[in-house]
């Protein structure tokens, strides 16, 4: 009965709350949402086992077998890439699929980093603060965020490095340093998506030009659209966003047949000239780049240099500063040499700047998601009678994963998401509360890095839902379809529990 007395049964009632909000409304969204919502249920009563084991087993046994349990995490994530054990499901080779049942690595990939960054954090709290302490913590995110980044899964590859920043922020390194790093990276991802970006918005006026002379290569740049690039760097690509494959397989063909090809990227080059861009020419050339980092780099040595023999704090400052512009130009040319974005990615991502662009794409699940949030108005169309999911072309698409906060709004109206809102952010403030009891440095990080994961997830895949973040693919921590992050969720409060339940045994 002590024991029963000790465990946080507020976080079980949440986790559990939360969960089913997600099975009900699932269950409303149609033929596909009622099979959905029988899998979801499975889920969380295997969730819920995992996190009555988790909560009685030491934490601090996480920490002792930390290495371990990265290590395993890492193997599964590169025998995921394998293609007869990693099963691929919409151009990502991101699953395990065994009998019927499908299982995401990457998920408690993210419980794996962050038991292993609580523990070195908390074997080098003293020493954080140093620049030289930052490269094993940036190389433990860094491996899975590639990893992820290759299946290719951009938005769970970001995820890590977001679990990185605030991890490190939490464990008091240097906030400059950081913000530094921030900035690198932002360029780095900026660099290729900005070029891809600036090539997918001129295949309108490549079409357009086309269609005067050769009207059949031009319907076939119509028909590919955004993959034109991906078609014409490879024939061999197979095309993602052409849903007829005879039409697709026409088009390929079209474009490689004789002189098209060779027309095709001349056209291209004409319509680019004929649209200047100074940053989209700097950040193609090499020789700027390469020049630029190198430049940056050489300053910051000059300007050490200079501080050493002068003690001027100033010099210092802006050597840092020429290190960061230098290192981002670095970084950009870099990702943009050997990253190679899929075109549904970028569209992704730039649909969120230019929704109008991509009406049919990104752009439409946008606009749709935020029709559905706002038809239930304060009370919401009732349980089960949305309309929003039903039938074979949903008018909001992949509304049972990254859209589920929508549904919830149209289902359950404004007070539906107010509660909904209150259980989730309820239970990261939770977890915060328990890292500010827990008794020792390990499970104060660990439960602060579990509250982390659940903040990342709810706040991105909500903007996303309103508009306010690009499409990234995060699911809604418990209320989304999915058994590999309910599992994560439910692992994860099982380790809350267990932490809470500890600190008077370890005081």
């Amino acid at each position: 009965m002590e024991r029963l007395a000790r465990i946080d049964w507020l976080s079980v009632f949440v986790a559990v709350a939360s969960s089913l909000i997600g099975v009900v409304v699932l269950y409303g969204g149609g033929v596909t949402g009622e099979d959905l919502a029988i899998k979801k249920f499975i889920w969380l009563l295997i969730g819920v086992g995992a996190m009555f084991l988790f909560a009685n087993i030491n934490y601090q046994l996480l920490g002792s077998f930390a290495p371990i349990i990265y290590a395993a995490g890492i193997l599964l994530l590169l025998l995921v890439l394998i293609p007869f054990l990693g099963k691929e499901v919409k151009g990502a080779r991101s699953w395990f699929s065994f009998a019927g049942i499908s299982f995401q690595p990457a998920e408690l990939m993210k419980l794996a980093l962050v038991i292993a960054l609580s523990k070195y954090l908390v074997l080098r709290e003293s020493e954080i603060g140093k620049l030289k302490e930052l490269i094993i913590p940036a190389l433990l995110a860094a491996l899975p965020a590639f990893l992820v980044g290759v299946q290719p899964d951009l938005g769970g590859a970001v995820m890590f490095l977001a679990i990185l920043f605030g991890m490190l922020f939490i464990g008091g390194a240097n906030t400059a340093v950081l913000f530094g790093f921030a900035i690198i990276g932002f360029f780095a991802l900026f660099t290729p998506m900005y070029l891809e970006y600036e090539r997918y918005v001129i295949v309108d006026d490549i079409y357009t030009r086309l269609r005067e002379t050769h009207f059949r290569l031009a319907d076939a740049v119509r028909i590919l659209n955004f993959e034109v690039w991906e078609v014409a760097e490879n024939l061999n690509y197979n095309t993602r966003m052409v849903a007829d494959r005879n039409l697709a397989i026409w088009a390929k063909e079209t474009l490689a047949t004789g002189e098209n090809l060779k027309i095709f990227w001349q056209t291209a080059a004409a319509v680019e000239a004929e649209n200047p861009s100074l940053l989209r020419d700097m950040l193609r050339n090499t020789a700027v780049m390469l020049s630029v980092g190198a430049t940056g780099i050489l300053f910051y040595g000059l300007g050490i240099l200079g501080h050493f023999m002068t003690g001027a704090q100033w010099m210092r400052r802006v050597a840092n500063l020429m290190l960061i512009i230098g290192l981002s130009f670095t970084a950009g040319w870099m990702s943009n040499k050997f990253i190679n974005f899929k075109p549904h990615q970028v569209v992704r991502i730039v649909s969120f700047v230019n929704p109008d662009k991509f009406q049919k794409g990104a752009g439409y699940q946008l606009r749709h998601s935020l029709i559905t949030v706002g038809s239930g108005k304060f009370a919401g169309k009732g349980l089960f009678q949305g309309d929003m999911t039903k039938g074979e072309t949903p008018f909001l698409p992949e509304w049972y994963n990254d859209f589920i906060f929508s549904v919830v709004g149209e289902q359950l109206g404004f007070w539906g998401v107010s509660l909904l809102l209150l259980l989730l952010f309820g239970l990261i403030l939770r977890a915060v509360q328990v890292a500010m009891t827990s008794k020792d440095d390990f499970g104060a990080m660990l439960a602060s890095g579990i509250g982390l994961i659940f903040f990342l997830h709810v706040a991105i895949n909500i903007g996303i839902a309103l508009g306010l973040l690009p499409v990234t693919g995060i699911p809604l921590s418990f209320v989304s379809y999915g058994g590999s992050h309910m599992l994560l969720c439910f692992i994860s409060t099982g380790i809350l529990i267990n932490i809470h339940r500890r600190r008077f045994i370890n005081a």
